[in-house]
């Protein structure tokens, strides 16, 4: 089976886009060019380039790599109620979440290779080959769990996509061996990040056992947080319809992750000010200044209240599902976990240093390129990995060994859109105009099958009085029993019944009249047509 034709395909729907796509591209690219600059200044005059010194060995670089290993473990929060608990919902968009750990990882692997200043030292953190002492060292731990992280969630994402763009569902005999492992994975690659801190005995400001714990409720907040708002870009610029209901449930788990948040932190807070011992300077340092030193207390200030805002903002359903509270307190999470997490974290476990020193840290030009770069580069992956998997997902790309015997399951699109028989007219409308469909199925309480609406419908009804309209709802003007078929019903005995009826869609139902997938002449023509995606 040659692999060039659907390589050559990928690649076309990667560069095909309006304006506002390759203006993103040209931006982001731009931002990576600057970056790479940056990172060859730094290559070449060392890392004497950066703000880094002896008294301060970690910065800008790890700080981000300690926030991004939390977005890239936040994937578990939907992979536990997708597939543990079954709730559609999410499980609809969790593979976008997982897409979203990939990118997180290699922006992790992206900050460790530049924070080491030559890329060839990489050799010396890989375990067994290398020279860190695995199985001793923890940094040679961090480098397993992330790498394997960043292996199960490829294998998960790249299966699944491999199965739907052949029209066939995924395997789950397959799938739930990696899934049932990457949830303690995704528990492990924070907790054994919070252990390389924590395990710096020297540091007392990370010498805490209440640090692992902390990790995971942050990375709970603030990964979370970021896909709400992808979720709502992807379907608001895409035909994946990602239902309100997917949203507020993880947003109602943010606001529970993050009073564990709170909590933890304020424990730790205190523990560090009523103790009153040398040790707690580095929280003095870093709450109100020390010895006249204090570049990060007006930004650690800033990133608890915005927190505690955000924490009042999801705790309460009449504001998390309030779509513009509800954004406004994702960004304020994303922003104050940045701080806490980062900056926060890192450069107060270094001030003062051992000898009682204090050397303020501040990122120097050369590091905020760098990091631009960087998280530039995840964002045009991100970018490109959902310009493959939408049409995928969605039905509108598929591949097929041959024409002949392909039956009505090889074809169909299988994110199907549904209303109830009490959805009001006026919201088919919207529907189905920013969709882009021609008609959508009816369901009952149990999710079968009672109906359809058309275009047809809605037009019919649109030429009637207008006050008849008022109140009207789906079950008023479905064409019900609805044209059905099955996964393994013969697409040209499909095609047939479409021209003889006069219908653009038939709608695709299991045994128990539940909707699995609808099949649409457009789909026919894609497997049939000249152009089709053949291998």
């Amino acid at each position: 089976m040659s692999l060039t034709r659907p390589l050559m395909i990928i690649l076309r729907e990667t560069i095909q886009g309006d304006r506002r796509y390759y203006l993103w591209l040209a931006v982001l690219s731009l931002f990576i060019i600057t970056g790479l600059g940056a990172y060859l200044n730094q290559l070449n005059r060392g890392l004497i380039s950066t703000a880094m010194r002896d008294q301060l060995s970690w910065g800008f670089y790890i700080s981000n790599f300690t926030f991004l290993v939390g977005v890239a473990a936040a994937a578990v929060l939907l992979v536990v109620p997708a597939y543990i608990y079954n709730f559609k919902p999410i499980k609809e968009i969790v593979l976008f979440g997982e897409l979203l750990a990939i990118v997180a990882i290699t922006m992790c692997i992206l900050f460790i290779m530049v924070d080491l200043g030559q890329p060839l030292r990489v050799w010396h953190i890989l375990p067994v080959i290398g020279m860190m002492n695995f199985p001793s060292s923890l940094l040679a731990w961090d480098v397993i769990v992330l790498n394997g992280y960043l292996f199960l969630n490829a294998a998960i994402v790249f299966y699944t996509l491999y199965r739907l763009s052949t029209g066939r569902e995924y395997k789950w005999s397959v799938l739930w061996p990696l899934i049932i492992l990457s949830i303690p994975w995704a528990v492990s690659i924070h907790t054994v990040t919070a252990f390389l801190y924590n395990g710096l005995s020297a540091r007392p400001f990370w010498n805490a056992s209440i640090l692992a714990p902390r990790f995971l409720a942050s990375a709970f907040c603030s990964g979370p947080a970021i896909m709400l708002i992808l979720f709502q870009i992807i379907r608001s610029r895409s035909e994946v319809e990602i239902e309100d209901r997917a949203i507020f449930k993880i947003a109602e788990l943010i606001a529970y992750a993050m009073g564990i948040n709170l909590f933890l932190l304020g424990a730790e807070v205190f523990k560090e000010f009523y103790s009153g011992s040398i040790h707690s300077e580095p929280i003095r340092y870093l709450y109100f200044g020390l010895h006249g030193k204090g570049k990060l207390v007006p930004w650690i200030w800033f990133a608890t209240v915005i927190n505690i805002v955000a924490f009042i903002l999801f705790l309460f359903p009449k504001t998390r599902t309030n779509f513009t509270t509800l954004n406004m307190g994702c960004l304020f999470i994303i922003t104050g976990v940045y701080i806490e997490k980062g900056m926060g974290l890192v450069i107060p476990g270094f001030v003062p240093d051992t000898l009682g020193e204090i050397y303020e840290y501040s990122p120097t030009i050369t590091e905020l390129l760098i990091t631009l770069g960087i998280w530039s580069t995840g964002a045009m992956l991100y970018t490109l990995l959902l310009k493959i998997a939408i049409p995928i997902y969605t039905g509108r790309l598929r591949f097929f060994k041959h024409r002949d015997g392909l039956k009505v399951g090889d074809v169909m699109t299988r994110r199907v859109i549904t209303i109830t028989e009490d959805t009001p007219v006026e919201e088919v409308e919207r529907i189905l105009a920013s969709k882009g469909i021609s008609g959508v199925p009816v369901v009952d309480s149990d999710r079968r099958v009672v109906g359809v609406v058309s275009e047809a419908d809605i037009i019919l009804l649109e030429t009637e009085q207008k006050d008849r309209k008022n109140g009207k709802k789906a079950s008023d003007i479905m064409t019900s029993p609805p044209l059905i078929a099955y996964e393994n019903t013969d697409l040209k005995e499909i095609g047939k019944t479409m021209i003889e009826k006069g219908i653009r869609r038939i709608i695709v139902i299991d045994g128990e009249n539940r909707p699995i997938g609808i099949i649409s002449r457009r789909d026919i023509i894609r497997a049939f047509g000249s152009k089709g995606n053949l291998l």
